[in-house]
């Protein structure tokens, strides 16, 4: 039993010297022998693995396989089947909702955006709906599926705090919900990390130990840190709930302002209103949307500028005390106000009067995708967990 035992581990740890050797690969290439040199194991032991796990149908010799020389047959070049595996990825916002699916390789073959619905209950109830539609048109059911939640998620008691955008999480347990009406295993995270997790792709592979913060300003406001290349949580995991950021100690029986009082893409709209209301000339029509607003700022509107500047100033103090605190070299704006590169500018500007050494201010290059690419990162690494256990565990050892 043991020596059975032990001979299926090993056979399981070969197999994944294999496949984490084409992953590294790809999109290259490799033959039987080169995997043998780079995984240092045996080319029988290769070959045999090799073939279970062609007959599995998580590898396939390539279209294309040149020859090593002007001599001799062809060498059979192997890569790894895109979609033998893939998951559900999807960030539950406040009025919307991206849902994706991706293949094995992370590439998200099809994307969906849905209304959210009135509350939580109701946007997982159409997650699931719109979901399994989409999956029709695949083979299997997802190894595994990575939720993006607003508020903080507490994995212990599966439970959603403070999604001031999206009531109903307080009468509902989003891992139980999702994983008793969904196949594969389920992760739930909170968007803005997983934002974070997006913009980390997005950087080069000699800089992904850089620290750095992804804030996303939308129709609420977060803040996701990466430390050294990892995702920081904090003791609690409610790290980065910056919009509930006071800007400054109100006044006796003074309702307090907070970042997302000001900040936010409703109350952005609002205090355009205000500004027209309280006669500062524009151009727009006071129920204009955030881009209009602050494309007319850059033109000159004194409202949108009135508007530009109290918002950039507020998350300009926002940023220089994450800066004192945690000293991030770069911070990505993201979310459907902060990807707006009129904002971010203006931001730079207050920061540079607030601070000494500002570090790099910029619009997110996924904007709204951000959290949908991290959740697709999150999947993967659950995924690859669990792959060769499931495809060799199946076959004969």
């Amino acid at each position: 039993m043991n020596e059975a035992s032990g001979s299926g581990v090993l056979r399981l740890l070969s197999g994944q010297r294999i496949v984490d050797a084409l992953f590294a690969a790809h999109p290259q290439q490799m033959s039987r022998a080169g995997i043998a040199r780079t995984t240092g194991l045996s080319k029988p032991t290769v070959s045999a693995l090799m073939s279970d796990m062609e007959n599995a149908g998580l590898v396939r010799v390539a279209t294309e396989s040149p020859k090593l020389g002007s001599l001799g047959r062809p060498a059979a070049l192997y890569e790894l089947v895109p979609t033998v595996r893939h998951t559900l990825v999807a960030d539950v916002g406040a009025t919307k909702m991206l849902i994706g699916i991706s293949d094995l390789f992370g590439n998200l073959v099809t994307e969906r955006e849905i209304e959210t619905g009135a509350d939580a209950r109701s946007a997982f109830t159409r997650l699931i709906d719109t979901s399994t539609e989409m999956l029709r048109s695949f083979d299997s059911p997802p190894s595994c599926a990575c939720i993006g939640v607003p508020g903080i998620y507490r994995r212990a008691q599966d439970r959603v705090e403070q999604a001031l955008n999206l009531p109903g999480f307080d009468e509902l347990a989003p891992h139980a919900f999702l994983t008793d009406r969904m196949e594969g295993r389920v992760h739930i995270e909170n968007d803005v990390n997983l934002a974070a997790l997006g913009e980390l792709t997005q950087i080069s592979a000699d800089q992904t130990d850089r620290d750095f913060a992804a804030i996303s300003v939308g129709t609420g406001i977060g803040l996701g840190m990466v430390v050294g290349g990892d995702l920081y949580r904090g003791g609690t995991g409610s790290a980065g709930e910056v919009g509930s950021l006071l800007l400054s100690l109100p006044a006796p029986n003074a309702v307090p302002v907070t970042l997302e009082d000001v900040a936010s893409a409703p109350s952005i709209r609002k205090l355009f209103g205000q500004a027209i209301e309280d006669g500062q000339r524009s151009n727009l029509d006071p129920s204009a949307d955030v881009p209009a607003i602050f494309q007319a700022a850059k033109t000159g509107d004194q409202a949108a500028q009135t508007v530009l500047h109290k918002t950039a100033g507020a998350m300009a103090l926002a940023v220089s005390h994450l800066c004192l605190i945690a000293d991030p070299e770069r911070v990505v704006f993201g979310g459907g106000v902060g990807s707006n590169p009129v904002f971010v500018d203006a931001v730079r500007q207050h920061l540079e009067e607030l601070i000494d050494s500002p570090p790099e201010l910029t619009p997110s290059t996924l904007g709204r995708r951000a959290a949908l690419v991290g959740a697709v990162s999150v999947s993967l690494r659950s995924m690859h967990e669990t792959l060769v256990p499931e495809i060799l565990g199946d076959q004969r050892r």
